[in-house]
């Protein structure tokens, strides 16, 4: 009976699995992270998770009923650690306290995998279910109220928001796809200005450039630059507000 014993606890060992009931959903979260941060959030899957978990799919089922249920409490973790990691509002003028705002957007968006992959795939969770919560909503009405006391209206306020918001993913998401497209030292693998001086006759105006590469090449003065080209269209509505 000794051997017989030892051969059925022997197939357990082998596998390794952890006890059922030994996880938690902070583990959970967490371990989904990581593997968004490796993989991105379109590979996130059960079967993936529960080989990272080293646990059975039906455990992590117990606490999540579907990738669904279980990425919106990711996004909702992720968006929480976000907006705890950005600015509050301070006393400098509008324009400068968005500039700020949106600097720090970027480079928490640069910085961190998880928070890319989020605002990139899975923006519009944030405002489902319990994502959009206190923290979140905070910061939104203060930067809208910035924008309110400024001069814009409310509906104003909410599309210079936006385009804020949606110019800041775009620049970071388009950083990272040229940066996939260097060569093995770091050097872009193409040049507008070599290709347009082969030619001056035919592009007059690229000609006339003085760093054309930089048509194709993002860095931190082209961000601003394009960042406060909107806000000086915001504060040309302020003006036709005021001057109405």
């Amino acid at each position: 009976m000794a051997e017989q014993k030892d051969t059925l606890v022997e197939p357990a060992a082998k596998k390794g699995r952890r006890a059922r009931g030994s996880l938690s959903q902070e583990e959970i979260l967490d371990a989904a992270k990581t593997l968004v941060e490796r993989d991105g959030l379109q590979q996130l899957n059960m079967p993936a998770l529960a080989k990272q978990l080293n646990s059975g799919v039906t455990s992590i089922y117990w606490y999540f009923r579907s990738k669904d249920e279980l990425v919106t409490a990711l996004v909702d973790k992720v968006a929480r650690e976000i907006y705890r990691g950005l600015p509050p509002v301070g006393n400098l003028p509008w324009d400068e306290e968005f500039c700020e705002y949106f600097a720090a957007f970027r480079t928490l968006l640069e910085d961190t995998p998880i928070y890319r992959e989020v605002f990139a795939f899975r923006s519009q969770s944030l405002y489902e279910q319990g994502a959009i919560g206190g923290t979140m909503l905070k910061r939104l009405e203060e930067g809208m109220a910035l924008l309110v006391n400024a001069g814009l209206t409310p509906d104003q306020a909410s599309e210079v928001f936006s385009a804020c918001s949606n110019y800041t993913r775009g620049f970071v998401l388009l950083e990272h796809g040229i940066a996939t497209e260097r060569t093995a030292d770091g050097t872009p693998t193409g040049s507008l200005a070599i290709k347009v001086s082969a030619a001056p006759e035919k592009y007059p105006t690229l000609s006339a450039i003085h760093d054309l590469d930089r048509s194709v090449e993002l860095h931190d003065r082209d961000f601003l630059s394009g960042l406060r080209l909107i806000l000086d269209g915001a504060r040309r509505i302020i003006e036709a507000n005021a001057a109405s």
